[in-house]
């Protein structure tokens, strides 16, 4: 595995997570235990990750300029991101990141039970598994030699 840069591994990272739809969004509660909710992507720009969600308060106290955490995998690829949350609620930026499935999963875009929640990730971290077949060739290779495997490429970025 080659060294990288810092530049390298930020730009690693946004590759692996551009085009990612679905995300693990992680926050802690009153009692400061840790809980994940699936979430969909409606935006990813400049480091910020956007989604939109229906209101409750445990939500908006857990996530509104707190620190979260988004998390995705994606066959052998995975990547975590921390980062501070926000929630907005402005309707024009609503009816902005609004599709078919935000409209069927949560219906009018004016409605202020829906919000935005938004991510400013300030790190980052992934794990690059390369592809399946040549993960199973390496570990057969060495169960048979007794050396460790590749484990493939990871890298850590401050954004």
């Amino acid at each position: 595995m080659t060294e990288q840069t810092e530049h390298d591994q930020t730009d690693q990272l946004r590759q692996l997570l551009e085009g990612q739809r679905f995300m693990m969004f992680t926050t802690q509660d009153d009692a400061q235990a840790l809980v994940s909710r699936p979430m969909t992507v409606q935006e990813f720009e400049d480091w910020v990750f956007r989604f939109i969600a229906q209101d409750d308060d445990a939500v908006t106290r857990q996530a509104d300029g707190r620190q979260v955490n988004l998390s995705v995998m994606d066959g052998t690829t995975y990547a975590s991101l921390s980062g501070t949350g926000r929630v907005e609620r402005d309707v024009s930026k609503k009816r902005e990141l609004w599709d078919r499935l935000t409209e069927a999963y949560a219906g009018d875009p004016e409605d202020p039970a829906n919000i935005i929640i938004e991510v400013t990730a300030s790190a980052g971290e992934y794990w690059d598994g390369g592809n399946r077949v040549g993960n199973v060739i390496g570990l057969a290779r060495a169960a048979l030699t007794g050396k460790r495997p590749d484990q493939g490429e990871h890298g850590t970025a401050r954004l």
